[in-house]
């Protein structure tokens, strides 16, 4: 007989352990202690830090935490423990997450938790990029259609201790997917490509772990038929799962006409990019796949397509247009935090003087997708920002000179962000684009990707506009 999945109130039979007390493990805490029969509960965090003040000062009375010490045998204080709940930021590579297993620890997660609960009512959106604004547009469609639809998951929205409303809409990584138990009602998948690989330990756990939001019998899997390595993976590891695609010669499918296209279901026209904020073709597509996701649920009501689709001004850090009086067009793009993110937003953008802004944390990633797009697009001035800046930009410098394209881009580094946005100001005339897309995660230089969009926000408003010829 098949495993039942875990819920909330199955671990709350045992005794818990919640493993990282950051922003899931402080939602959980409260989830637990709000139930009439609270569990025997413990904490454990890999060392002192500010998470750990400040979730000893709003529980440590009623939770006890403890610090990660790496030993064979499981420690007598988690000898009781029948569950940890494990934080995403727990790579399954780590030593706390090994140490876990080895001492025989079943392991979930507070996502996997609330998919058990809610998976019939839920649809899950995952991907290598795209899953944020594709999990928001479904969510802006089903409340439009007049549902009491809650959104939630990596975009920093807990879904463990949310409110539910008639339907659940939430954006997975593939960390929160490593967990699932059970999978959502109607699942999207936007796009495949190697990330995260120091989390998961390679390329093809990656994909397993991201992919193993269909294994346990999703009633409607949507999937991104333009992207030729979530095809091929998916058709590999479930042959006989049963897939809407959406994409060119399917049913769902984009319609060119004119500088715009259609969002089209077989010979039905439901809407025109033409009346979107949104820019790029990966954007567009992503717009498709929410149409395709929501319509998947029955609920949506097709008078809400122009309003839900039509309003939506993009994601804070997603290509977000920020207004200078030099007329310059800055252009916040933190969020995308891998190569191919970046290379959509290259191909998004383009002006004669434009200036990109790149580089970050290095993740041992494959850059060969952005270099390629370097060559094809020639952005005019490319600066390298701390971390893997200077790398990138060597590898930029030797494909356009192999490419015979090298003059045509102005390459450099800078060590702060102060210092590049004052240099863009230099090089970028009214109209041109200075566009921060790092292709990298801020680790090691920022908290996260909002505080890295903060800094740049911050060295636009300091920053003085070059003085007009």
């Amino acid at each position: 007989m098949a495993k039942q999945p875990l819920t909330l109130a199955d671990i709350a039979e045992g005794t818990v352990l919640i493993v990282g007390v950051g922003r899931e493990g402080t939602a959980l805490a409260r989830a637990l202690l709000s139930l009439e029969r609270p569990p025997a509960t413990l904490a454990l965090e890999g060392s002192g830090g500010e998470a750990a003040a400040r979730f000893l000062e709003d529980f440590g009375q009623h939770i006890p935490v403890h610090f990660f010490e790496d030993q064979e045998a499981r420690p007598s204080v988690f000898q009781d423990v029948t569950v940890a709940v494990m934080s995403p930021g727990i790579a399954r590579t780590s030593a706390l997450y090994q140490a876990l297993v080895r001492w025989g620890i079943a392991l979930t997660s507070s996502s996997a938790l609330f998919v058990s609960e809610h998976a019939s009512t839920l649809v899950g959106v995952t991907g290598s990029k795209g899953k944020s604004t594709t999990s928001t547009l479904i969510h802006r469609l089903l409340v439009e259609s007049g549902h009491t639809a809650t959104l939630g998951g990596n975009m920093g929205i807990p879904l463990v201790g949310s409110e539910p409303g008639d339907r659940q809409v939430a954006e997975l990584s593939s960390y929160q997917c490593h967990y699932l138990e059970a999978s959502p009602d109607v699942v999207v998948l936007t796009a495949l490509f190697p990330e995260h690989l120091d989390w998961h330990g390679s390329i093809d756990r990656y994909f397993g772990d991201k992919l193993n939001i269909v294994a346990h019998s999703p009633r409607v899997v949507i999937a991104n038929a333009d992207d030729p390595i979530l095809r091929q993976e998916l058709t590999r590891r479930y042959p006989d799962l049963e897939v809407t695609w959406v994409g060119e010669g399917y049913d769902w499918h984009l319609e060119p006409e004119g500088s715009h296209s259609w969002l089209c279901h077989g010979d039905q026209r439901l809407f025109s990019t033409e009346r979107s904020t949104l820019i790029g073709e990966h954007n567009h597509r992503n717009m498709l796949l929410a149409l395709a996701g929501a319509s998947a649920t029955g609920a949506l009501d097709k008078r809400a397509i122009e309003a839900a689709l039509g309003s939506f001004e993009g994601l804070a850090n997603r290509l977000e247009h920020i207004h200078d009086a030099s007329g310059v067009v800055f252009i916040n793009d933190s969020l995308a935090t891998n190569p191919h993110a970046a290379a959509a937003a290259l191909e998004s953008c383009s002006s004669p003087g434009m200036v990109w802004l790149v580089g970050g944390f290095d993740r041992g990633v494959d850059y060969t997708v952005l270099v390629e797009r370097v060559v094809a697009t020639t952005p005019r001035h490319i600066l390298g920002l701390p971390g893997s800046g200077p790398a990138l930009v060597e590898l930029f410098r030797a494909a356009l000179e192999q490419a015979g394209r090298s003059e045509q881009v102005i390459l450099g580094t800078v060590e702060s962000m102060s210092e590049a946005v004052s240099r863009a100001r230099e090089l970028a005339g009214p109209g041109d684009y200075v566009l921060l897309s790092p292709g990298a995660p801020s680790f090691g230089y920022y908290r996260d990707y909002q505080h890295r969009a903060d800094d740049f926000r911050a060295a636009i408003e300091t920053t003085q506009p070059k003085d007009p010829a």
